[in-house]
């Protein structure tokens, strides 16, 4: 990983206000009290892309280009797969979607950069030919990731909804 990358990464980690944590202290249940979603709407999904689209912004042009976006992707994961566990911004307190069987090691140089490439062509899918994001198309990007995730089409991810929809944020392979 470049210089330029790992101090872009590190800068935009403490924007976002992303939190690290060794897995060996990580223990899901009385640790993260009510803060573990067990329940997670499309319309919360919408509140959440919302509120990362505007810290993954970082010069405040109203969309983001494909190097926020990228960053906003790598950082996303590389978080995920350290502390275990995805963060779902709602409401005044950040809830927690944990991961099944997440490695508590950094990304390898092969991961972040699939990743990269992953995430770049993503956004060109979701960008349109314009070349930037708007914040309905990223919130649109969030909300086809919580459809592929809602099997029962209820507009509402529970137990292994949540499960598919937090390895797919963390570019996991989904457990079958």
């Amino acid at each position: 990983m470049t210089p330029i990358l790992m101090k872009s990464m590190t800068a935009l980690a403490a924007f976002a206000g992303l939190t690290f944590t060794s897995m060996d202290e990580t223990t899901f249940g009385a640790a993260y009290g009510d803060n573990v979603v067990s329940s997670l709407s499309r319309d919360e999904i919408a509140d959440h892309a919302k509120r990362v689209f505007a810290r993954a912004d970082r010069n405040a042009d109203s969309v983001l280009d494909v190097d926020e976006y990228t960053a906003l992707s790598v950082v996303t994961v590389e978080l995920a797969r350290l502390n275990g566990f995805i963060t779902i911004e709602t409401g005044e307190e950040p809830g927690v979607v944990e991961l099944p069987g997440a490695a508590s090691a950094a990304l390898t140089t092969s991961e972040h950069t699939r990743i990269a490439a992953v995430s770049q062509t993503a956004f060109y899918v979701h960008a349109g030919a314009d070349g930037v994001m708007t914040a309905d198309e990223f919130v649109a990007a969030q909300q086809a990731f919580f459809d592929a995730a809602d099997l029962n089409r209820n507009q509402f991810l529970k137990r292994r909804e949540l499960s598919i929809f937090a390895q797919r944020q963390a570019s996991m392979r989904i457990d079958v």
